[in-house]
């Protein structure tokens, strides 16, 4: 075999070893490719389950700051029914020791007790007529409205008293409970952006909205209630 010869051979052997290199090469590089592809897609799924449970923890941290709005809420409203008892009790207490010590007490200061409820004419208990009287005082402090054709939050306090004093299925208890935090809501009004005064209307808005939550639906202070507690809200900066 001459040299020519042999040299084709080696350069015909040579060009079909990269041949076989190159489509080797060529399969290697596919394989990787699919292995990236596959771990992108892996990823895709992983951040789609961490987002899914990033939502899912919001949605449990919005419930439970809602948990301790509404246990906070239900501890005031409980002081505040156990504040009442108390100044019955006082009352109750101290009239009963009065009447031992004189029998010539004026039959108009008698106290009856029936059924457990604490009934006060005269000096005592105040009635609810006094309580409306004070609360119509405290708002009358505020200023008027600015705009003629705009109620301001004197006007919308005033409606909701009256809404309040109206409603019949609103024992007389509940009455003067919703009545004493118009006048709170009152009192806000003066200097609304206090925060102290922040935390009271807080509690008001929330008292107001328990005491209306187990009205019938239909009553005529839930309908007044829905139109004028977020107006309220809105002019005493309250969240």
């Amino acid at each position: 075999m001459s040299n020519e010869e042999e040299l084709a051979r080696l350069k015909q052997k040579c060009e079909a070893k990269i041949r076989e290199l190159k489509q080797r090469h060529k399969l290697e590089i596919a394989v990787k490719d699919k292995e990236i592809q596959d771990c992108r897609q892996a990823i895709a799924v992983k951040d789609k389950e961490i987002q899914d449970c990033r939502q899912a923890i919001a949605v449990k941290d919005s419930k439970i700051q809602d948990y301790r709005e509404q246990i906070e809420y239900l501890r005031k409203l409980n002081m505040s029914f156990a504040e009442r008892v108390i100044y019955n009790n006082i009352e109750v207490n101290t009239t009963s020791e009065s009447k031992a010590m004189s029998d010539q007490i004026d039959q108009s200061r008698k106290i009856e007790i029936t059924g457990g409820t604490v009934n006060a004419s005269g000096a005592g208990a105040l009635s609810l007529g006094d309580i409306s009287g004070s609360v119509a005082n405290t708002i009358n402090q505020l200023s008027d409205s600015a705009k003629p054709d705009e109620p301001g939050i004197k006007e919308l306090l005033t409606e909701l008293q009256t809404a309040i004093e109206a409603e019949t299925d609103l024992s007389d208890d509940d009455k003067a409970e919703a009545l004493e935090q118009v006048k709170t809501l009152a009192e806000v009004g003066k200097n609304p952006q206090e925060s102290t005064m922040q935390k009271a209307g807080k509690t008001a808005m929330k008292i107001l909205k328990g005491t209306i939550a187990g009205l019938p639906s239909a009553a005529t202070l839930v309908e007044a209630c829905s139109k004028l507690l977020p107006a309220i809200a809105s002019l005493l900066l309250l969240p």
